[in-house]
């Protein structure tokens, strides 16, 4: 019964915050002309970080207050895992059948764009600490465009990276009953 509570409330909260990422992403994009990959995702990690912590708040909330650490983690990362899958199915389906169709790919573009970009501004440095060589392949890799299943991929492991918040918010928000049955 407790699993179903679990996925139940991360599924919710992780499509929730799945959609406000795609939607932003998408403002950024159409508003802003900056790429809904690469580096202009710091918005995507807050916007999850905020509902893990509604998830784990609410799901204590309904358990009358009481949540062990592991209750609370895996609330945590299975909103966490929902909300990465949704928008990295979401942004799958806009890369390769939006985007590719009627945008002729400028979304990757000018992800590749802003990479390459980013790189040649380290130029000088990268070349003293690893090498010409060293330089020449990292832009020709920069380079190359990616698929819509890398931008699935990319987008699915880089939000794992909220793991750490959500092992400190499992500890903030954990309570226990001390009573003996």
């Amino acid at each position: 019964m407790i699993k179903n509570k679990i996925i139940r409330s991360a599924l919710i909260y992780g499509s929730i915050a799945a959609a406000i990422c795609f939607f932003v992403a998408m403002l950024q994009y159409y508003g802003l002309q900056k790429s809904p990959f690469g580096r202009y995702k710091a918005p995507a990690f807050g916007i999850n970080i905020i509902f893990i912590i509604v998830a784990v708040w609410t799901f204590r909330a309904k358990n009358m207050g009481v949540l062990t650490f592991t209750e609370g983690f895996s609330v945590g990362f299975m909103t966490n895992l929902f909300a990465a899958l949704f928008t990295a199915l979401a942004f799958f389906i806009f890369v390769q059948f939006i985007d590719s169709q009627w945008g002729n790919n400028q979304a990757i573009m000018l992800w590749v764009k802003e990479n390459v970009a980013g790189i040649e501004k380290i130029r000088d440095a990268h070349i003293k600490s690893f090498g010409e060589k060293e330089y020449n392949d990292l832009l020709k890799q920069a380079k190359e465009i990616p698929s819509a299943g890398y931008v699935f991929l990319d987008e699915l492991v880089k939000k794992q990276l909220c793991i750490v918040a959500i092992t400190v918010i499992a500890i903030i928000f954990r309570r226990h009953t001390f009573t003996v049955s």
